[in-house]
């Protein structure tokens, strides 16, 4: 639909705009603050961030629904259209690292997701995608995804919780998973996981718990690539989905929920 494309055009704008704002607030110095632990964090700059894409989306869009993880303008509405953001994901990288560190848009409905885009700000890669119309680093446009290839040759991310051993023990599955895999690789921001997924340098993506603001646009991203996203038993996940996920090419997707299931059954 053209007015789709127009605001997949607005939003790459606002998204570089963003990235800008973000470089010179690294440069002056930000402070941040707990949310649920010390490991859970929140940075002026996320929320202003999130601010900015509200003002502008309540400018040009102000019927659609907005879901943003600092819960800034969040509104629900009776239009199908949805906005998902995340202004920063990895903010702990954004505060010790000064890199590894993403902003992230989804735009779709409910079932139904349109375009996604995620900016590695530090390291200038704007990934991006418009469903059925393939998707970009920049301006090159990125292969699909291999649809055949085994568990034990995937380099993957598999989080779950580090803790006491009673703590680590409902998740014994993933743990059992990681086992099978050539490695695991984790770089603390479900964006930069996503995008090496997308770059074919990641087969596959499973944690235990993630909210829809992490994943939204990389799923469109992913999808258009050829890769499945579903809750860790292999179920359909809608757009506003939290909870376990498992990503990867469509082949492999079938691999990790059959190791999971089986780990699981073995308990």
């Amino acid at each position: 639909m053209h007015e789709e494309h127009d605001i997949y055009l607005k939003s790459i704008a606002w998204v570089l705009e963003a990235g800008e704002i973000i470089k010179q607030r690294l440069q002056e110095g930000t402070e941040f603050k707990q949310k649920t632990s010390h490991a859970d964090v929140v940075t002026e700059v996320d929320r202003e961030i999130e601010s900015y894409f509200v003002s502008k989306i309540t400018e040009h869009y102000p019927e659609h629904n907005i879901v943003g993880e600092e819960n800034v303008g969040n509104r629900v509405s009776e239009s199908p259209y949805l906005w998902i953001i995340d202004p920063i994901d990895g903010t702990s990288n954004f505060i010790n690292r000064k890199k590894d560190f993403a902003i992230s848009v989804a735009f779709g409905e409910l079932h139904r997701g349109v375009f996604g885009i995620i900016y590695d700000v530090m390291a200038g890669k704007l990934y991006r995608a418009q469903k059925g119309s393939g998707a970009f680093l920049n301006d090159v446009k990125l292969n699909a995804v291999p649809a055949n290839t085994l568990l034990e040759n995937e380099l993957v991310a598999i989080s779950a919780p580090w803790g006491s051993l009673e703590e680590m023990k409902p998740w014994e599955p993933l743990y059992k998973l990681a086992a099978q895999v050539r490695g695991v690789r984790l770089y603390g921001a479900t964006t930069m996981e996503l995008t090496d997924m997308a770059e074919g340098v990641l087969g596959g993506y499973v944690q235990n718990y993630v909210n829809s603001w992490d994943y939204a646009a990389g799923r469109i991203l992913l999808e258009e690539l050829g890769c499945t996203f579903s809750d860790l038993e292999g179920n359909d996940i809608d757009m506003l989905y939290s909870g376990g996920l498992a990503a990867a090419s469509t082949g492999l997707h079938e691999q990790i929920v059959r190791a999971i299931q089986e780990a699981s059954e073995a308990k």
